[in-house]
């Protein structure tokens, strides 16, 4: 017997919750997203991809291998960018992110935000 716990229904909620905060940056609206002045908006989306990669890799592997709809290497590559090039980060990539992806995920996990 495995002393290991599955922490995969925490590790789910806490992408759910990701997914609710990506969802409460679209309802802000575009316009503040990209507003010149003001880059909360743009900073809180960067942050969202990395805490969901952090979360995708705390999945165990076969849950990963399970659910093969979802971009697990694209998740891992959009967040090596991000946190690598911070200031070169497209707002237009970030944008589809919280808007779309985050979406797509937690629908191809079967989760609510």
């Amino acid at each position: 017997m495995s002393d290991q716990v599955d922490r995969t229904p925490e590790i789910l909620a806490d992408i759910a919750g990701f997914a609710a905060t990506a969802r409460r940056v679209v309802d802000r609206g575009r316009e503040r997203f990209v507003d010149p002045d003001d880059d909360d908006q743009r900073r809180i989306a960067r942050s969202l991809v990395v805490d969901l990669s952090a979360a995708a890799d705390r999945l165990p592997p076969a849950f990963r291998t399970a659910h093969p709809a979802i971009d697990w290497t694209g998740i891992r590559a959009a967040r090596n960018f991000i946190a690598h090039d911070c200031s070169g980060t497209d707002d237009e990539i970030l944008w589809q992110v919280v808007a779309v992806q985050f979406p797509v995920i937690v629908a191809a996990l079967g989760i609510d935000d």
